[in-house]
């Protein structure tokens, strides 16, 4: 058995030395990689969250996944290990894993373009952000799925609206060559990636490499179930 409440030494000097100079010091050695940004983007377009610091000029990148993803949550917090001093917390009540980046205004960065208060959108320049197939792949293992009868797969993009699943699917076509529909169901508006077109099959060509071995269920046929 794991135990998701035992703190790291990392966590506890961090909660020691929290108003000190040296997380100030840690803060200013950090910085976003090329890779790091690339799951940024793909874990906020899916269930990732930002969330404002108490000064308002710097915000921390939130990860909460399914206990059942466990393997999933360990492998993005080996991709931001440097921006993580606790080990993912488990909550009974959701049944959730939940670790967190410390706060730092390049992540507010983020907050200012995917946010409009507390509200996540899709920004307008979202062409210039969603251009790596590991952003989509980060994407779709947060809110994917596939379809049992049919090799087509849909996203969950209800929080987007009408407008925003439009941005997005420009956004597909024009830095991937994906034709994809939007449409509406009891929920509200979401992405279908349809396999007439040739699309689905690029879609798996684009994503495959990065689908981390737990999460490759998400692209076999199946039926679409909430993730």
């Amino acid at each position: 058995m794991w135990n998701w409440r035992v703190i790291s030494r990392e966590a506890t000097m961090l909660r020691q030395f929290a108003n000190s100079n040296w997380l100030k010091q840690i803060k200013q050695t950090l910085s976003l990689s090329d890779i790091q940004k690339q799951v940024l983007i793909g874990t906020v377009l899916g269930d990732g969250s930002l969330k404002i610091s108490g000064s308002g000029k710097a915000a921390r990148l939130q990860i909460c996944h399914s206990a059942s993803a466990k393997e999933y949550v360990l492998w993005k917090q080996k991709i931001f290990e440097n921006w993580v001093f606790n080990e993912p917390t488990y909550y009974k009540i959701n049944n959730s894993l939940i670790f967190r980046t410390v706060s730092h205004p390049l992540i507010f960065e983020y907050m200012k373009i995917f946010y409009r208060g507390r509200l996540k959108i899709i920004p307008k320049n979202i062409c210039d952000l969603l251009k790596s197939p590991l952003s989509l792949a980060v994407w779709f293992m947060d809110d994917g799925n596939g379809y049992l009868k049919n090799s087509a797969f849909r996203i969950s993009t209800y929080g987007f609206g009408l407008e925003g699943n439009m941005l997005l699917k420009n956004c597909l076509k024009k830095n991937f060559g994906l034709d994809v529909s939007v449409f509406r169901d009891s929920k509200g508006w979401q992405i279908y990636v349809p396999i007439n077109n040739g699309s689905a099959q690029r879609f798996k060509f684009l994503i495959c490499p990065y689908i981390i071995s737990s999460m490759t269920y998400k692209i076999e046929s199946r039926s679409p179930v909430e993730t």
